[in-house]
């Protein structure tokens, strides 16, 4: 049985007919530097290709004759060897990728495009890895940064915002009840003043002309008591001398 075992898709073919496949799309790709095709021959001739490339990174005799039993072409193999394979001294391995296109017309096969890594590409992947490195850092040495005084301070004004938001909620609601108290206090002390004012009024209007009336009523009576005892003083002299008289007598 086949499990995890690459390379032994047959693609409905024998063996034979099968290494002409794989040949001619390898030989296309080295072309054109670019194919599409299925996903499963995609991912197939991907494999032959980088096996190709390490053959040209060597560039021995034994290297060349491996690669000309696959491509059985000299001007390709020349093309491989001084124009493809150099680009790729300092990478190792990962020279093609696949990626998908979708589906094709008729039998909705999935299809991708196989293509070579671009020098662009390696040398990011270059800077990546440098920039990536690290030097170590003793633990021993290294302190944890204290923390800034500022935000302790925005820490502390924040809580006690948080603190005084129920206190001012608090405060709020006999806000909204004293005025009302107040007015209702001011329109009761108004209608008191209005009241005492109009009773003054009345007050004022009613005395003053009862009072003139009895000084008037009065000032006569206090003549006649007067006229009364100055007339009622000789009498009692004249009675006092007529007592003498009857007293001698």
């Amino acid at each position: 049985m086949r499990h995890h075992r690459k390379g032994t898709t047959s693609f409905g073919r024998l063996l034979g007919p099968k290494k002409a496949l794989l040949n001619n799309l390898v030989k296309a790709l080295l072309l054109n530097e670019r194919i599409e095709t299925t996903f499963r021959r995609a991912k197939e001739t991907g494999r032959l290709a980088e096996k190709l490339i390490t053959y040209g990174k060597k560039d021995t005799v034994h290297s060349r004759r491996q690669a000309y039993k696959i491509l059985k072409d000299r001007d390709l193999i020349k093309k491989l060897f001084d124009e493809i394979a150099p680009q790729y001294k300092s990478r190792n391995g990962g020279y093609t990728r696949v990626i998908k296109t979708g589906f094709r017309v008729g039998d909705a096969a999935p299809t991708a495009i196989v293509e070579f890594v671009g020098e662009e590409i390696a040398e990011k992947k270059k800077t990546k890895s440098k920039t990536a490195k690290k030097p170590p850092v003793d633990k021993k040495k290294v302190e944890k940064p204290k923390a800034k005084p500022e935000k302790k301070e925005e820490v502390k004004e924040v809580v006690e915002e948080v603190i005084a938001e129920p206190e001012a909620e608090e405060e709020k609601i006999p806000e909204t009840v004293e005025p009302e108290i107040k007015e209702k206090h001011e329109d009761l002390e108004e209608a008191k003043e209005e009241v005492e004012e109009a009773l003054n009024e009345e007050v004022a209007e009613e005395i003053p002309p009862v009072k003139e009336e009895e000084i008037v009523e009065e000032k006569p009576q206090e003549e006649e008591k007067i006229e009364s005892t100055k007339e009622a003083e000789p009498v009692k002299e004249e009675k006092s001398e007529e007592v003498v008289d009857k007293e001698k007598s």
